[in-house]
């Protein structure tokens, strides 16, 4: 049996909240870390971390779990779990990834985003690049069947080439909201070298190497070697929308639906029709990633292939986000991912909050 553990015990570590509950399609669950543990087959979860007493005895209360800690720290003295859920704000987690990973857990299912600075994220790349550390990020609707269906549509070639991905997640902060539309990006570009990020942010408190606030994205895109491109923009309705040369294929509505519109014969306006569309069984939420990562401990090479290009893609889009903000810096121009500032750090501050 895996033993696991979730380190925060929130919104997203144990308790989903109530507008994605009512607003969210079946497609995102179990959602929060502890929920999908428990459904996890092989999977169990055997310790709660949070330094809220209130949000740790709720929690304890809710999954029958009898080992609660204030602080990591003393949850691994008392033995590490072979996998963690990190559902902690930002700041602090890559200790806390460093930590674990020293005590002995192998298996991490981390919320978005992974780090702060780029000295952080180096310290990430050298953990991960072990290949019995395996990892999965909160940015799950890569795990879902709605968005892999509408992906391999526009990668199978029945519609000329794959031109670019849109997503639009409404006006959303950096760092709180656009791991997800990036690492949707990178879903569809399936690989592809990244050769420059360009990006217009709303207001940003700057001091120095450090940027203190959690600034909006107004535009981005992000270019790849053989001329496919992702875009950011603004539009309300969480959607992401996939071009081809002779057609148009989406996931509306945060994968309430999914769209195809094809080109036909001489007529240039293609019309867009709702398709039907059964997920297959096969686990959904954040259940998806958590039993990859059951997977990998368990020893499955397919898994592990997978998780490793999984663990490529998951720094990758943390160093996307950093060069949004190094393009912004630079007035809006085209940055390299080797060009980022090594010494940036992110905040991400909202008021009183951080991301």
């Amino acid at each position: 049996m895996i033993e696991a553990g979730v380190i925060g015990c929130g919104r997203m570590g144990a308790f989903t909240s109530e507008g994605v509950r009512k607003f969210a399609p079946d497609c995102w669950f179990p959602l929060a870390h502890a929920e999908a543990i428990q459904a996890a087959e092989g999977v169990e979860l055997v310790a709660l971390c949070d330094a809220s007493d209130d949000n740790l005895a709720r929690a304890a209360k809710e999954y029958g779990v009898s080992r609660t800690y204030a602080d990591h720290a003393a949850m691994l003295a008392d033995g590490a779990p072979h996998l963690v859920g990190i559902a902690t704000r930002t700041i602090g987690r890559t200790a806390i990834i460093a930590d674990c990973h020293a005590a002995g857990t192998r298996a991490f299912h981390i919320e978005k985003p992974i780090c702060n600075s780029m000295a952080e994220l180096a310290q990430l790349e050298s953990l991960f690049a072990q290949p019995d550390t395996f990892v999965t990020l909160g940015a799950v609707r890569r795990h879902f069947a709605i968005y892999k269906e509408a992906v391999a549509r526009a990668a199978g070639g029945d519609f000329g080439a794959l031109l670019e991905a849109r997503v639009d997640m409404g006006v959303g902060p950096l760092y709180w909201t656009h791991p997800h539309s990036v690492d949707l990006i990178l879903l569809a570009a399936a690989g592809r070298k990244v050769e420059a990020v360009q990006a217009r942010l709303g207001e940003v408190e700057r001091d120095g190497d450090i940027i203190r606030n959690d600034p909006q994205i107004l535009s981005a895109d992000v270019w790849f070697e053989d001329g496919f491109v992702g875009h950011i923009g603004r539009a309300p309705g969480i959607d992401f929308r996939l071009a081809c040369e002779n057609a148009r294929i989406s996931v509306l509505n945060d994968g309430h639906s999914l769209w195809q519109a094809t080109m036909r014969d001489d007529d240039p306006y293609p019309e867009p029709s709702r398709q039907d569309f059964t997920a297959p069984d096969g686990p959904q939420g954040a259940l998806a990633p958590i039993t990859l990562l059951a997977a990998c401990l368990d020893g499955d090479e397919a898994a592990q292939a997978a998780n490793a290009a999984l663990k490529a893609d998951i720094l990758l889009g943390q160093r996307i986000l950093f060069a949004m903000v190094q393009s912004h810096l630079e007035g809006g121009c085209p940055v390299s991912l080797d060009a980022i500032d090594p010494a940036l750090l992110i905040e991400a501050r909202s008021g009183q909050f951080f991301a």
